[in-house]
């Protein structure tokens, strides 16, 4: 992941001309500008999207003036802010947290800078499929038929920097509500997930989902049962990376796996009477 991000700002940064370093590796000797990347910790506190991490990118300059430390900012921003790139089989979506300080002049190597941080998130949760029947196919088949241009349903093409929105669903929870001779039935807590760059296009669309489930009350899922939808309620304000905007209760069954009985070929029967009988129905007795 720090060598495609430093690869992405060496080769969208001309002003650099390469010149991107780890902490260790720079110092006052280096020709200016240059950037230092430093990577931060990992965020545990979603585990279920492998992990979000934070960097920090620090532009050198020449002891100057601060307007050109600006004008490197801006371009760090413009490169990373929304950026989706990808490093050892993860995709990752990089995302523009703030400065990390006020501006500071670097006096033992003869510069002044300012940092930015950025939190980097791992982008494998974003299929959310499991198997048939998938609640999560559900809603991401009723998505599409909704709205067939307007949003994506399919991570592989979305691209942060897209006017339509990237809707994706995540199971949450299962909890078993009834089971019978036929059917199990579950209860699932699936969270909706809408990304977009603008808040007000988010806004938007958490309306057009929460109010569409709740008109909708049934989906039909791929083995033709029913995916009830029990509840569901919506925060604007929440994290769509982290936590998921709205928050859907739905019930559906499993039918129970169908038990395969060998089939008898041969009874051998004693007593009084004396005979087998084989495949077929024909008897076999003592005097045949």
């Amino acid at each position: 992941m720090r060598t495609s991000i430093k690869q992405l700002l060496m080769d969208n940064i001309q002003s650099i001309g390469g010149r991107v370093y780890e902490p260790h590796a720079a110092g006052p000797a280096i020709k200016k500008p240059y950037l230092v990347l430093r990577e931060g910790v990992q965020d545990p506190e979603a585990d279920w999207s492998a992990f979000s991490t934070i960097m920090e990118v620090w532009p050198y300059v020449a002891r100057t003036t601060f307007q050109q430390v600006d004008a490197l900012a801006n371009a760090i921003i413009n490169t990373l802010h929304r950026a989706r790139l990808a490093a050892a089989n993860e995709q990752y979506l990089v995302d523009y947290l703030g400065s990390a300080g006020q501006d500071f002049v670097d006096i033992e190597w003869d510069a002044i800078t300012r940092g930015l941080r950025f939190r980097v998130f791992a982008l494998g949760w974003l299929s959310g499929l499991t198997y048939e029947p998938d609640p999560v196919e559900t809603l991401q088949s009723w998505v599409k038929r909704l709205w067939p241009v307007e949003a994506h349903v399919d991570p592989s093409a979305w691209a942060p920097s897209n006017e339509k929105p990237g809707i994706y669903w995540r199971l949450v929870r299962l909890n078993t509500t009834q089971i019978t001779a036929a059917v199990n039935w579950l209860e699932a807590q699936i969270n909706g997930h809408i990304l977009a760059p603008s808040a007000t296009v988010r806004l938007t669309w958490v309306r057009k989902i929460t109010e569409g489930l709740a008109q909708q009350r049934r989906l039909k899922m791929s083995d033709g049962g029913p995916l009830g939808l029990l509840k569901v309620t919506a925060n604007s304000e929440a994290d769509p990376m982290r936590r998921g905007q709205v928050q859907l209760i739905a019930r559906f069954g499993v039918l129970q796996p169908t038990t395969e009985y060998t089939v008898l070929r041969k009874a051998a029967v004693s007593g009084a009477v004396n005979q087998e009988v084989v495949e077929g129905g024909e008897s076999e007795g003592p005097d045949k």
